[in-house]
Order: C-alpha cells, then sequence, then structure tokens
C-alpha cells in the first residue's frame, strides 16, 4: 500500500504541479543478476563511489583477479543498477550506462528498475542525504552494515508519476556532474602539472643543475644542509599572552584553532607552553611530518602553535617561498625519511630536519623566480579547489530541495 503522505519539492521546473507520493523500491525493482555459471569472457567490473562502475583491471592495475575463475560473477545488463551491499553506507550504487554487459562479484546485489522510473532521476536520489538516511534505517549489522536486496526494497523514495518531470530532474544533474567532472580533472591536472614542474625544477640527487630552469640562470646547484641556513625557534608564551593559536594542515598550512576544532574547548586551554611564531618563520609537527606538513607563517602577524611543534627560522640567503614549495616536493618527502626517528610512528625533531640535504643556488632571483612561479601554480589550484567545492555544496544543496 502507498504512503498517503503527497507534497511537492522546494525548487521545481516549471510546468509541473502535481503532488510526489513517497514509495518503495519494491514496487518498482526486481533483484536481477544471473550467474555467469558458464564462466563466459565478459569484462569483469568493480563499483566505485567516485567513477561508478570501473574495471577490475584498471582498478586493480591487472593484478591476479584478471587469472579468476568468474563463474560465481554475476551478469549486470546494460540499464541495470549494482552495489556491494557492504559498501552501501557511502551511497556506492552504480548503473551500467556502458552499453554492453558486464560481470561483477558474487557478493553484489543486481537490480533493475521498471519503466515508471527514469534510471537518471533514481542514480541521482541514490547520490542524495535523504537516501544515505533512509539505508541506515534499513541497513542491518551492528559493527559493518549491510544493505541486501531486502532491505532495499524497503527504502522509501519520492516519487513523481510524471516521468517527463523525473527526465528533467535527472538530466539536471547529469549535466551538472559533468561539470562537476571536468572541473576534477582540471584540478588533477594542474597538481599533476605541479609535481612534473617540481621534479624537472629542482636538481635530481648526484646532478648540479635543474632539467627546466628560467632563462639567464646558468650556475651549478649545490647540495646543501638545513643546519647551514636555519635556527630553531619558537620561544615559549610563559606569560599566557592573548595571542591567536594556530595549527598546522597539510592542505591549508596555519589554520586557526578555533576555526580547525570548531571553537571547542581549546580556546579556554591554558596556552603558557604554546610557542611563538613569528611572520615569516616555519613550524611543524614532528609527528606529522611524513605528510609535508610544515607551514610558512605568512599571515603578518605573530601566533602560538602547540608546544610540540618545531618552530624554524631561515636565513636571508634563502627565499622563503622556494623553501617552501621544495618542502612540497617529493625529494623532500624521501629526505625526510632518510632522516626520520622511530620504527611505529616517524618523528623529525628539529636535529633531524637540520640534517636535511636540499638543492641550492646561490642565485636568490632565482630562487624567487621558482619560488613565484610555484605560488602562483598554487594559487591557481586553490581557485580551482573553491569552485569544485562551490559546486559540489551547490549540487548537494539542490538535492535536498528538488526532491521531496
Amino acid at each position: 500500500m502507498n504512503d498517503e503522505i503527497t507534497n511537492i519539492p522546494k525548487i521545481r521546473f516549471k510546468g509541473y504541479t502535481e503532488d510526489w507520493e513517497q514509495r518503495k523500491f519494491k514496487e518498482f525493482s526486481k533483484k536481477t543478476g544471473k550467474k555467469n555459471t558458464k564462466d563466459l569472457d565478459f569484462p569483469a567490473y568493480s563499483v566505485s563511489n567516485k567513477a561508478g562502475l570501473i574495471s577490475q583491471t584498471e582498478q586493480f592495475d591487472g593484478s591476479r583477479l584478471d587469472d579468476l575463475e568468474k563463474t560465481n560473477y554475476k551478469f549486470v545488463e546494460p540499464n541495470e543498477f549494482a552495489y556491494n551491499p557492504a559498501r552501501i553506507n557511502v551511497g556506492s550504487i552504480a548503473f551500467n550506462n556502458l552499453g554492453m554487459t558486464v560481470i561483477v562479484s558474487s557478493l553484489y546485489v543486481v537490480v533493475k528498475m521498471s519503466e515508471d522510473l527514469d534510471n537518471e532521476f533514481i542514480l541521482q536520489f541514490i547520490k542524495s542525504p535523504t537516501f544515505i538516511k533512509e539505508v541506515k534505517r534499513n541497513t542491518e549489522g551492528s559493527v559493518r552494515e549491510y544493505l541486501f536486496y531486502e532491505n532495499f526494497a524497503n527504502i522509501k523514495f519520492p516519487f513523481t508519476r510524471n516521468k517527463e518531470e523525473q527526465k528533467k530532474i535527472g538530466t539536471f544533474f547529469k549535466q551538472l556532474d559533468d561539470t562537476i567532472a571536468l572541473h576534477q580533472r582540471e584540478l588533477d591536472l594542474l597538481r599533476k602539472i605541479k609535481q612534473t614542474y617540481l621534479q624537472k625544477m629542482f636538481p635530481k640527487t648526484g646532478e648540479d643543475r635543474p632539467e627546466i630552469r628560467f632563462a639567464g640562470f646558468t650556475e651549478p646547484w649545490e647540495q646543501r644542509k638545513f643546519k647551514e641556513f636555519s635556527k630553531k625557534t619558537g620561544k615559549k608564551n610563559t606569560k599566557d599572552l592573548d595571542f591567536p593559536a594556530y595549527s598546522v594542515s597539510n592542505k591549508a598550512g596555519l589554520i586557526s584553532q578555533t576555526e580547525q576544532f570548531d571553537g571547542s574547548r581549546l580556546d579556554d586551554l591554558e596556552k603558557t607552553n604554546y610557542k611563538f611564531v613569528e611572520p615569516n618563520e616555519f613550524a611543524y609537527n614532528p609527528a606529522r611530518i611524513n605528510v609535508g606538513s610544515i607551514a610558512f607563517n605568512n599571515l603578518g602577524m605573530t601566533v602560538i602553535v602547540s608546544s610540540l611543534y618545531v618552530v624554524v627560522k631561515m636565513s636571508e640567503d634563502l627565499d622563503n617561498e622556494f623553501i617552501l614549495q621544495f618542502i612540497k616536493s617529493p625529494t623532500f618527502i624521501k629526505e625526510v625519511k632518510r632522516n626520520t626517528e622511530g620504527s611505529v610512528r616517524e618523528y623529525l625533531f628539529y636535529e633531524n630536519f637540520a640534517n636535511i640535504k636540499f638543492p641550492f643556488t646561490r642565485n636568490k632571483e632565482e630562487q624567487k623566480k621558482i619560488g613565484t612561479f610555484f605560488k602562483q601554480l598554487d594559487d591557481t589550484i586553490a581557485l580551482h579547489q573553491r569552485n569544485l567545492n562551490v559546486l559540489k555544496e551547490m549540487k548537494k544543496s539542490l538535492l535536498q530541495q528538488m526532491f521531496v
């Protein structure tokens, strides 16, 4: 029996006025997924939360999965849905829009929807916060949640009888998804470009010149150690002065503790053991250095950080942005591993940091050009990331407003 609840979404395409209904998937779906008992040579796929159906060869980099017998694998025909019932809590349901039959692990659930539903419309509902709430309401298992077909069939979803309205909604979100995917590809490309330049604009081990160089610079580079150009700073805030407390984030650099911890009790802690980080000084947590978390204080003000942190000031022979960019390079991470202590968790204390080798050019103008180049690239990457975040938030908001 259909639920009696009828209503309409907050945002709607013009021309549609009928009430929506709350229905259940069991009215519109059936469990499919026949087994590949004859071990036919169909391409084997898995379901990824980000990519949907993805070839196992691609996902597992051509591993031994290619050679496994697949008689228990299930067929997923075109226009059918597939999901792993153990991973449904992250919304990993994929739609076969590949135009061909594929096979998936025997663990998967395969579902076909009735013709009363537009497949893209349902796929978009599956990506909505409402669907995740329904999943939690219907899953089984205390340690790990499982959504078997019987549970999936009981999930409620907002239904409009007008299939044209369904199609418009599905098409709208599909276009938004394509835009988001395009921005993500551009962002990924920029990050790869940066990694390539980091490898080519700093000399490789054993070499005295980088592969790519700005015109007019010809002098050989040297391998030097930070102990020649740095000193440990970070005086303690013994008088408990009211300076803003910061932490170091791998992505954001120095970040206010109030922002990072959402105004938690950290605001009220006594900070007499916290350390000062003056403008143009570096700070890092020696227990998190393996992810490259070193921040530069370019805030134009003095801040304080946890007593656990190491605070460092570089000599004037080094351009700070140049060094910050080297710290983001794969070469630096290798040097960190070579100098860290501890078998379970790696720690980079100042004494270890001081022994790290880095490529050095005496020409500070060259340093500045390299630092500025990468800073501009970082700013472009950050802009693309912000735009991508805006699109994702916009989609999340629209999903809540275009489905009842």
